[in-house]
């Protein structure tokens, strides 16, 4: 991201003020229009071509894999479980003092003998002589240790990927993973989706039929294969009616964040929910049956209905002040917050690896979903209480301290980021909108 943001900011760089960003947001507004994929209203793709790259590819020269000139046998190996990088020698029936040598010339961060389960790890040979060894961290990036006449030296090899930038779109008709899906994004982009927004839109209990979003996003590829999707650079969510603008950031600290065209941070002090889930049970009613005492019963609580063993996450930050059984709520863990906030999560099948008297970060694994107490299924039972009474964790965060601003140092060039990501969302939103009036309007 920080290279997007230098490559806009030298695009820039030779034009005055308003004359840049004009220029930059019509260059995106008529590639949107013109070349980019349209997604359909439903989330299905329709004219879909070839991605167009970014503004300005990186211009660093990206290094060879290899530094010979003539072609080499490759052997694979794939890291298992107690393997080590003699175990891989044995196996590729390498000498011991080849290793020995290898090792000695490890120094700091250049190592070749630490080693990760399921990593892959090439044998590069000349003939029959071992010329490369490489573990591959990605397909972008390499460890590589060569072997010469005066022993081995190594070094990180990179190779930077041809990012290409596209568009989904979307309506909902059910929920945010159907309509994602539908839309082309991978589940990996969806969950980032449902983070990004995860502070200010409960997925489960504010998600009506008719909300859109708009997602601009990385494809990354090499050689012209594609290998990854990239990060979210921007999006828009309409959620019953209001709009919610996402721009990817990387403040002067080297902090990445979300933040509106304001520069208003969407990370709030509290989740919305503290979990990913499909759908929400039982809201928060202080007049209810109880389904398994079979009388009233207050509910002070949110339920979230999700299979067994989905991991539950800290709403916020805080220190765990009891993790244990507590009655009719089954496992329990609650977590102290600043300003008299406590929040209480129950029902659980097991605890996460955090324990009482332990500082838990939001976002942190806590426990996972079960039915332990008085429970007829698998679910969360979810309290925000605030000096000692509860409150409704929906509403309640509403009225808590907003989140935090970009700093005026951080604003212009926040803006220079940020206006030209937002005209290309307005213009797909546009142009669906254009789409959708020409398919309706009667003949």
């Amino acid at each position: 991201m920080r290279n997007f943001i230098n490559r806009l900011d030298a695009i820039c760089h030779p034009f005055p003020g308003t004359h840049a960003l004009g220029l930059i947001s019509s260059v995106l507004f008529t590639a949107s229009l013109v070349l980019w994929p349209t997604i359909g209203e439903t989330g299905d793709q329709s004219n879909q071509t070839m991605p167009i790259p970014a503004l300005a590819k990186t211009t660093t020269t990206n290094q060879h894999l290899t530094s010979q000139t003539e072609p080499l046998v490759i052997r694979t190996e794939r890291v298992q479980a107690g393997d080590s990088l003699s175990r891989l020698f044995s196996r590729q029936k390498l000498k011991p003092q080849l290793l020995h040598a290898l090792t000695q010339a490890e120094k700091g961060k250049h190592r070749i003998s630490k080693l990760n389960v399921g990593q892959t790890i090439e044998f590069r040979y000349s003939g029959e002589t071992l010329v490369e060894l490489a573990v591959i961290q990605s397909p972008f990036h390499q460890t590589v240790a060569t072997h010469q006449a005066d022993g081995w030296s190594i070094e990180q090899r990179q190779r930077d990927p041809e990012i290409y930038i596209e568009h989904a779109r979307a309506t909902i008709d059910s929920s945010l993973f159907v309509a994602g899906a539908r839309a082309g994004l991978p589940d990996n982009l969806i969950m980032e989706l449902a983070d990004i927004y995860g502070h200010v839109i409960d997925f489960v209990y504010e998600i009506r039929k008719g909300d859109q979003f708009t997602v601009t996003f990385e494809k990354r590829y090499l050689d012209g294969e594609f290998i990854e999707y990239g990060n979210i650079l921007a999006a828009e969510f309409v959620n019953s009616g209001e709009s919610f603008l996402a721009v990817r950031y990387t403040d002067n600290q080297g902090d990445i964040g979300y933040y509106d065209d304001k520069g208003v941070s969407l990370r709030k002090a509290f989740l919305r929910a503290p979990l990913n889930f499909r759908r929400i049970s039982s809201n928060f009613n202080l007049a209810r049956k109880h389904p398994v005492l079979g009388r009233m019963r207050a509910h002070k609580g949110t339920d979230y209905a999700a299979s067994t063993g989905t991991p539950i996450y800290a709403a916020g930050d805080g220190k765990i002040t009891y993790r244990g059984t507590k009655g009719g709520y089954g496992r329990t863990v609650i977590i102290k917050h600043g300003n008299s906030i406590e929040t209480r999560y129950a029902h659980l099948s097991r605890y996460g690896k955090y324990r009482r008297g332990q500082k838990v970060k939001q976002g942190q694994v806590i426990g996972y979903v079960g039915m332990s107490g008085l429970a007829t299924g698998p679910h969360l039972h979810y309290e925000f209480i605030v000096s000692g009474v509860h409150r409704n964790p929906r509403t309640i965060l509403d009225k808590l301290p907003k989140a935090k601003t970009l700093p005026q140092t951080d604003i212009k060039r926040f803006q220079r980021l940020a206006e030209p990501l937002i005209a290309s969302l307005n213009a797909q939103r546009n142009n669906a909108e254009l789409a959708f009036q020409t398919i309706t309007k009667p003949k």
